[in-house]
């Protein structure tokens, strides 16, 4: 099997990216040429896959002959399919999975197929986009991140026709996946679990001549996603962006207001490697988009900031494991959680953390040092924020007073020359001025 990136690959829109939302297009071109993806342009002579609800339920032959014709337009050029439309690659696959498992069928396409000289065997392989850039590898895309995502609370919808029928499709379980919040995490987002989730969005209910159940699936689906305070909706097929970025619109029409952002994942992947999109998605989508990069361009900056003390892929891979949490002694017996604390590092809550004082509660017992795989810890970590706290006058009382009498004696404790006498030891008070001036030289350079 060839690298994904090796593979001779031509692009399949479909017909309602390449009509109505061309712009989605442009953000897919984008991102094959900045991994240096060489991706055929779609064949001239490619139709429609076809759709696989209203041409399959009319005329199934039809549906077959026209899917199988696609996909030998793509053998004649030795050339798989990358499509990004949920529907065309239910469509292409399943006629695929057909063709190679099933001879009759086989046959029986390519007897229509000779009349006008093509042939097809099944040997393409037909990728959706996000399966495409799934098996491009994590360490490719999070590698080139210019802008992580972290703290976006993000959506995902998958949409039926990227996973069913299972049989065909092949790619992840069909009811509980999870290579889609992968990719997402990936960018440092978070993918949020949500009610409905693997609901449909009732793309084919207006065809179906039922257009009010149509918006009540996807007024159900953003109800919940709104309880989950959710940033942004994330799809990875035309049909669902539609669906959810257009029908907001028109919920509005019946008194209901939720202006969630729809992003396309070839869009939200532009925005985290730092290519330049903005403009076109905010001129192209109909659900307002300024809250959304309000919102990315805040994590820019809290990034920034997290940047200047901590190594964020450390924190992420410390967030991810989380061994030594159960292990720290004092989460043992309180509520104390630093896994906790490290993903709010990385959703940029760096103020409000410091302000807690649970962050006083590690011990310094390194425990978490000799647990971690990378030989790193919490302790460090610790340190940082509250030499952070202290800076910025939010000590507890006790470590306070214990730095005050330090900073003015040189000791955590008095000195006690009674105490040393009872027991047999020289009383002689420890000479520290020249740390005192040390501290003191230190205390003004600071305020200065």
């Amino acid at each position: 099997m060839l690298n994904i990136i090796q593979q001779k690959v031509t692009l399949f829109p479909g017909c309602v990216i390449s009509y109505r939302l061309p712009f989605i297009e442009v953000s897919i071109r984008k991102i094959l040429e900045f991994f240096g993806i060489n991706i055929s342009d779609p064949n001239p002579h490619f139709s429609c896959c076809p759709e696989p609800n209203g041409i399959k339920n009319s005329n199934e032959l039809i549906y077959s002959i026209t899917a199988s014709r696609n996909l030998a337009l793509a053998e004649k050029e030795e050339e798989s399919i990358l499509t990004p439309c949920n529907g065309c690659f239910e469509t292409l696959k399943g006629i695929r999975s057909e063709i190679k498992a099933n001879p009759n069928f086989r046959d029986e396409m390519n007897k229509y197929l000779g009349d006008i000289d093509l042939n097809v065997s099944g040997k393409i392989d037909v990728f959706h986009l996000v399966e495409f850039f799934h098996k491009l590898g994590k360490h490719t895309i999070k590698d080139n991140i210019q802008y992580p995502l972290n703290g976006l609370r993000v959506a995902v919808h998958y949409g039926c026709h990227f996973l069913r029928p299972s049989n065909k499709i092949q790619m992840d379980d069909p009811m509980e996946p999870h290579i889609f919040d992968s990719l997402i995490e990936d960018l440092g987002a978070k993918s949020i679990e949500y009610d409905r989730k693997m609901d449909c969005c009732g793309g084919s209910l207006e065809r179906a001549g039922n257009p009010d159940s149509a918006l009540e699936m996807i007024q159900n689906k953003l109800e919940a996603m709104k309880e989950y305070r959710i940033d942004c909706i994330v799809v990875g097929c035309p049909q669902c962006f539609i669906q959810f970025d257009h029908l907001q619109q028109e919920l509005k029409k019946i008194d209901y207001n939720y202006d969630i952002p729809v992003l396309y994942y070839s869009e939200l992947l532009c925005i985290a490697l730092g290519i330049e999109i903005k403009d076109i998605i905010k001129k192209f989508h109909r659900t307002p988009v300024d809250i959304i990069f309000k919102k990315i361009d805040s994590i820019h900056r809290r990034n920034d900031e997290i940047k200047d003390y901590f190594d964020i892929e450390f924190l992420k891979k410390c967030k991810a494991c989380g061994a030594c949490n159960n292990d720290c002694p004092v989460a043992k017996i309180t509520s104390f959680d630093p896994n906790k604390i490290v993903g709010d590092i990385l959703d940029g809550k760096i103020e409000q953390i410091i302000k807690d004082p649970s962050i006083w509660m590690c011990l310094d017992c390194y425990v978490c040092y000799e647990l971690c795989p990378s030989k790193i810890g919490l302790v460090e970590i610790f340190t940082i924020l509250r030499n952070l706290a202290k800076e910025r006058g939010f000590i507890v009382k006790g470590f306070e007073r214990e730095f005050e009498s330090f900073r003015k004696m040189g000791t955590v404790a008095m000195f006690s020359k009674s105490a040393r006498k009872r027991v047999g030891l020289d009383s002689n008070k420890p000479q520290l001025d020249d740390l005192l001036k040390l501290l003191k030289k230190i205390k003004e350079e600071s305020q200065t």
